[in-house]
């Protein structure tokens, strides 16, 4: 039943669709912003819908919450900037506002029933390719969200993009502009290029062990060791907590949470029903809508199936195949006026009179009640208590972490005390490197190797608490620093003798870059200059942008296509820096694209592309006007 979602969800669970069904909002994001109200202060403005402090707030951590969940446990929560996250969020917001509410004022908007196809289609709510009314409730509750909102906010997305697909779809080019533009594009030309590569230098230059000792004694620094530190620690985990003997776990404990849930979860009745819905829309008035389902009331009574009446009258696609099915649900979910009348029935097969929600009339029909059977607390049991100790866990982290901060700050220069005072261990790895955290995990931590190699920690004092995720905490210390010292010539020569190799087969890569394109400006032979470089010239034939010559280097690619087209029987020449060295480029010849000879589905192809582009760019002009026109203002940079 689609009724149900459009009440239930206009909250941001609508991101978990935006993926599968509407581009638009890979562009310019999506929020509940409609949801915040209250006296803050404010950000910025568009329209008269206010950005104020507590709303972008509240959507920042609903973001980084996004952010977190899609990139898995082993993510690092502090690795986000929150004040770009923020400035991030707030761009969104602003970018969304503007569309909705520029839409709304050119009076754009998808009817209901577009809005119920695009949800009962989407990827996000199925199972088997079939709409599941479970995995709709779990994933827009997982989100923080109650499903009152959902479909309004939809219904705006979904004719934001119906704007957008018009205004991109608006840009028009003509056979004469695309003809110059394939002229351009499939552009062929005939070039070749000279290498000069450190491979092929590197044999004309030598590096004498006198050169080396040179190097080696003047940037002593560039050839040393890193700063290792025997490190200490002491780590703070919640799930250490758990068996701390401090913490006691009753049966009148036990026994208090095991009804709290029992009564939880037998509170959750579910109601499976089915239901016919005539619709109130803009053919059809109430009066009409109320005259169909009458009928419909009149040939149930005279012993007509349900089902079969369902499949023939009813107007809600997600459920007239299926005879009207709506599944086992419980309260919160459908329209407010339906599930008071769904509720109001007392047995399986009792049918409501005709009932008006916000979409129209329903006949509804209980199928069942579905009330949860519960396990017996023995069941449950260890279940229990590991809860209750994971509660108490939690509580005590905080506690604990407050004391091991304050006890480490006063002992200052020592963890023993303090880690004797928590019950806790200090943990000892040997020399660690910032390139070198050796074996312990831990020491790979990013955030860990910041606070230890700081400058206080450095100077023997114990580090402040570092947070690893909200569970999770660790102080160090530094117990032994090993300086930097050199590394020996013998274990080093090798590398400082590649370092001058590289170093002067560059220099004369340059040089002869240089002197061979004067002598190519000039009109000497490409095979002299070849034969006196020691390279030889790559060749290819009518080249194109992207096809062909794979082993051709990007940079000389690009270079041949900036080349001016030569005049007959002469050539462009220049040069051109390359990762490993230099080279030198030349192009005979330009053979433009040719309309005639471009295939059918090329120059669609073509057409699209550059549509698209064009489209966007009326987009972005659309945008910025829609912008000047609601008085957008952000705050000051």
């Amino acid at each position: 039943m689609l009724q149900k979602l459009r009440d239930q969800t206009q909250s941001t669970g609508f991101k978990i669709l935006v993926v599968a069904i509407i581009l638009v909002l890979t562009l310019f994001g999506f929020g509940a912003t409609n949801l915040f109200v209250g006296a803050d202060p404010e950000l910025a403005q568009v329209g008269d819908f206010e950005i104020t402090q507590n709303v972008l707030a509240a959507e920042t951590e609903r973001e980084r919450r996004r952010v977190l969940a899609q990139m898995g446990p082993e993510f690092d929560p502090s690795s986000i900037d929150r004040l770009q996250l923020q400035q991030y969020v707030l761009q969104q917001l602003i970018s969304r506002q503007v569309l909705y509410q520029t839409t709304a004022e050119l009076g754009i908007r998808v009817t209901p029933e577009h809005v119920n196809e695009q949800l009962i289609n989407s990827p996000a709510y199925q199972i088997d390719g079939q709409f599941n009314e479970q995995i709709y409730r779990q994933q827009v509750q997982a989100l923080g969200y109650t499903p009152v909102a959902f479909v309004e906010e939809f219904t705006n997305a979904l004719s934001a993009e119906q704007l957008r697909t018009g205004i991109e779809g608006s840009a028009l080019m003509t056979d004469w502009e695309l003809g110059e533009l394939i002229r351009v594009i499939n552009q062929r030309r005939d070039i070749a290029y000279l290498p000069l590569t450190i491979d092929l230098f590197r044999e004309r230059v030598n590096v004498s062990d006198d050169e080396i000792t040179l190097r080696y004694n003047e940037e002593q620094s560039a050839y040393m060791t890193e700063l290792l530190v025997d490190a200490a620690y002491l780590h703070l985990r919640t799930s250490d907590l758990a068996a701390d003997p401090s913490l006691e776990v009753t049966e009148s404990e036990l026994l208090s949470l095991y009804e709290d849930e029992k009564a939880a979860a037998l509170a959750d009745e579910q109601r499976d029903s089915a239901h016919i819905l005539i619709q109130v829309n803009d053919d059809r008035g109430t009066e009409q809508a109320l005259q169909l389902i009458t009928e419909a009331q009149a040939r149930l009574a005279a012993g007509e199936d349900f089902a079969a009446l369902a499949a023939e009258l009813s107007e809600d696609p997600g459920s007239a195949n299926d005879g009207g099915a709506l599944g086992a649900v419980g309260k919160g979910i459908f329209d407010p006026a339906f599930e008071e009348a769904l509720w109001a029935l007392e047995a399986p097969g009792d049918v409501s009179a005709p009932v008006l929600s916000s979409f129209g009339y329903h006949l509804i029909r209980l199928n069942e009640v579905v009330i949860p059977e519960y396990p017996a607390f023995e069941e449950q049991r260890e279940g229990l208590e590991q809860r209750v100790r994971q509660t108490k866990a939690e509580d005590l982290f905080v506690d604990r972490a407050l004391e091991l901060e304050r006890a480490a700050y006063d002992e200052r220069f020592s963890l023993d005390e303090t880690a004797a005072r928590l019950g806790l261990e200090v943990q000892r790895v040997a020399r660690v490197g910032r390139n070198a955290p050796g074996e312990d995990t831990l020491m790979a931590n990013p955030a860990v190797l910041d606070a230890l190699f700081g400058s206080a920690v450095l100077d023997g004092a114990n580090s402040d608490p570092v947070e690893l995720g909200e569970t999770e905490l660790v102080i160090l210390r530094v117990d032994e620093q090993y300086p930097p010292e050199p590394i020996p010539l013998e274990d080093i020569a090798d590398t400082i003798r590649e370092e001058l190799i590289r170093e002067k087969a560059l220099a004369e890569i340059a040089n002869a870059k240089e002197s061979g394109l004067a002598r190519l400006q000039a009109g000497e032979s490409v095979a002299e200059i070849a034969e006196s470089l020691g390279s030889s010239w790559q060749s290819h034939t009518l080249l194109s942008r992207a096809g062909g010559g794979q082993d051709i280097p990007p940079a000389v690619r690009t270079k041949v296509f900036e080349l001016p087209r030569p005049a007959p029987g002469e050539k462009s020449v220049d040069a051109v820096e390359l990762i490993n060295g230099a080279a030198l480029v030349t192009v005979t010849r330009v053979v433009q694209g040719d309309i005639n000879t471009t295939t059918d589905a090329e120059v669609a192809e073509i057409r699209r592309l550059s549509a698209d582009r064009v489209g966007r760019y009326d987009l972005q002009g659309f945008f910025s006007a829609a912008e000047e026109a609601l008085n957008v203002t952000r705050p000051a940079s």
